[in-house]
């Protein structure tokens, strides 16, 4: 693995390991008692027969139990790990639960969805505004795949940013998965507040099904507020164009809050300016996560989605979309030993 991504990864998991977490007290699996094993009155040969002849088949946990043992043994013999390693249990790729914690009685929260379309840069704003890599982010659209929160803490105010997978065409429904469709839309319910994104190149030089699709769903079935913010302001030369591109959409949605917000988050223009006026949004409320938090995804999604952005990086095509990445080892020790699988859509093929 390139020691750039290892890198990235010690940062993510030294920031990480600064933030609560709640972690359940480990467990070791314990064979089940063995009948048998108890001091048993002596008998002779025949009661003994008898015994082993009238022998209770075994219990449902016994049988779990044999098969989740010959299933590791199989996994380490496979992967030659070290015997002390075992694969990632499931739960620790949920999100963090922090239950109760410190915050000031005048705590106020504003909890805001980014929308648009693929490669916008929903996610590279996400992660200017909070100022850790949350999302990971890449050339190929859809990087993103599902619903990602994030959060940052200023004072006694708390914004909680919902990332969203890109919007698709029409067209693009048959090739994208349903939860990756739907995202969006379902996340639209938990926020109080809407940033609504543009890419300023896309909308000036390339077509604009997707956007044009997005806003006119907009203007007839949502109520909810939002800013219009259009990003990679920086690649535009003409001004003009770019001006009456984002008055035609602007004109669409009448809930939108205040003028179009001209940003680059990717060169950190305008980042500034667009946090101060997030934070006017906020409202008196309890925060959703402690004030040093940055996102509630466990350690080793974070893990996983950097490599995965890496694949995105180094894959061009439909390649980086038909690969599925799965965990095969992970223990948080002083050292980390971790080997990747990657299995293609149809079977097995090697990195």
């Amino acid at each position: 693995m390139p020691s750039a991504v290892l890198g990235r990864i010690r940062q993510v998991l030294d920031q990480a390991r600064l933030e609560h977490k709640a972690r359940p007290e480990k467990t070791q699996d314990v064979a089940p008692s063995d009948p048998s094993a108890t001091d048993q009155p002596a008998t002779n040969h025949k009661e003994s027969s008898d015994a082993t002849s009238s022998k209770k088949p075994k219990s449902t946990q016994e049988l779990l139990y044999e098969s989740r043992v010959q299933q590791r043994a199989k996994q380490k013999e496979h992967l030659r790990m070290p015997q002390e390693y075992w694969p990632a249990d499931a739960m620790l790729r949920m999100p963090k639960v922090f239950g109760k914690f410190a915050q000031p009685d005048d705590a106020e929260v504003a909890k805001i969805v980014l929308i648009g379309a693929a490669n916008a840069g929903k996610s590279t704003l996400v992660n200017q505004l909070t100022g850790a890599e949350v999302s990971i982010v890449s050339r190929q659209p859809q990087t993103t795949r599902t619903r990602i929160m994030a959060s940052s803490t200023v004072g006694n105010k708390q914004l909680v940013f919902l990332d969203t997978p890109g919007i698709v065409s029409r067209a693009g429904l048959r090739r994208i998965a349903r939860g990756t469709v739907t995202a969006p839309w379902l996340t639209l319910a938990e926020a109080s507040f809407a940033i609504l994104m543009l890419d300023a190149y896309k909308i000036t030089e390339k077509a604009t099904f997707v956007e044009d699709g997005l806003f006119d769903h907009f203007s007839r079935a949502k109520t909810i507020p939002a800013f219009l913010v259009v990003n990679k302001v920086d690649l535009i030369t003409d001004q003009e164009k770019l001006r009456l591109r984002v008055k035609h959409y602007y004109d669409q949605y009448p809930k939108i809050v205040g003028e179009p917000i001209y940003i680059s988050a990717m060169n950190n223009i305008g980042i500034d300016d667009l946090k101060t006026k997030l934070l006017e949004l906020t409202k008196k409320g309890d925060w959703e996560v402690p004030a040093y938090v940055t996102s509630d995804m466990s350690d080793l999604t974070r893990v996983e989605e950097i490599i995965r952005g890496e694949w995105f990086e180094l894959m061009t095509s439909y390649m980086p979309y038909v690969i599925t990445q799965r965990n095969v080892c992970w223990e948080e020790a002083n050292v980390l030993y971790t080997k990747k699988a990657l299995f293609k859509k149809n079977g097995p093929d090697e990195p």
